[in-house]
């Protein structure tokens, strides 16, 4: 009896469990693709990413801060350069004014008393004369050739004291007016090299030839190693002057300086300073306008 209510209680699940499934459809289908609005419960839609995650990754927005960054790291350049301009131009111009004063200073002591009365055209005549006939020797030699040159210069100087000599004689023979010869003055006809002379010269030859000679062993033995790295850019910088112009065109361009540039200073100093002083003061401000008109500046303390 007992195996009997046994079976037919399986038989009875059996039956419910068969015809629930058969009867009752699942509420989705089992086939269905996984969508958004998918009635399928074992859908999990992707986690969407958030907005701070996906600026992260976006390599525009790090494009534009990465601009962002450079913009304002080259502003600053650019403001440390302008920064550094001002002060070195206005540090500058008072040590390279010192500077010029001392090497005039330097000069003077060194030249002659007669040369500065030339170049300073303390005497007009005679600095006019020397300047006129220096500034006629270098562009005759620039034209001619040089042995052309020199005999167009002694014959010149021939033909000036012949004349001179007919016209003083001239001079004396019709009109009866004698004059003194001032080439006889220049050139006395006891002319000498006296002893002493000739000793100061060769005094002089033997003391400044050896320092001359000791120190250009030096020089190209490389026993100072600075001196001889100056002497070779002076050399490579004398070298590209060459190329554009030759020693007597650079000989014509000092000749005019020396007999020009001092003079002029001498007598426009206070203009000359003050216009330097303001080109210096314009220069100062322009720099400071290019720096306020900086986008973003930044404030040092």
């Amino acid at each position: 009896m007992d195996s009997q209510s046994h079976e037919i209680d399986s038989t009875t699940e059996q039956l419910h469990k068969t015809t629930y499934d058969d009867v009752i459809p699942p509420r989705y289908d089992t086939n269905e693709t996984p969508t958004i609005n998918s009635t399928n419960p074992d859908y999990n839609p992707p986690s969407t990413p958030t907005v701070h995650h996906m600026e992260t990754n976006n390599p525009v927005v790090d494009s534009l801060n990465k601009g962002k960054t450079e913009f304002k790291r080259a502003q600053q350049q650019t403001e440390d350069i302008i920064t550094k301009t001002k002060r070195i131009v206005k540090q500058h111009w008072d040590q390279t004014r010192h500077s010029l004063v001392q090497v005039q200073k330097k000069v003077n002591e060194m030249m002659p008393k007669e040369g500065n009365n030339l170049i300073y055209w303390r005497n007009p005549i005679q600095s006019g004369i020397v300047f006129g006939l220096s500034l006629s020797v270098i562009i005759t030699f620039m034209f001619l050739s040089s042995l052309a040159a020199v005999s167009f210069w002694l014959l010149a100087f021939l033909v000036v004291i012949g004349l001179y000599k007919m016209y003083n004689y001239v001079m004396a023979t019709f009109v009866g007016r004698v004059q003194d010869d001032i080439f006889d003055s220049i050139f006395p006809s006891d002319v000498t090299i006296s002893e002493r002379q000739a000793q100061a010269i060769a005094h002089a030859i033997h003391v400044n030839g050896t320092k001359l000679l000791r120190h250009a062993r030096n020089i190209f033995l490389w026993n100072n190693l600075v001196n001889s790295t100056l002497f070779g850019l002076v050399l490579f910088v004398f070298f590209y002057i060459g190329l554009s112009m030759n020693a007597l065109t650079f000989t014509l361009v000092g000749l005019i300086f020396v007999f020009t540039v001092p003079k002029i200073y001498q007598v426009y100093q206070v203009p000359i300073d003050r216009t330097a002083k303001m080109i210096l003061d314009q220069i100062n401000q322009l720099l400071a306008k290019v720096t306020s008109k900086l986008p973003n500046k930044s404030k040092k303390a």
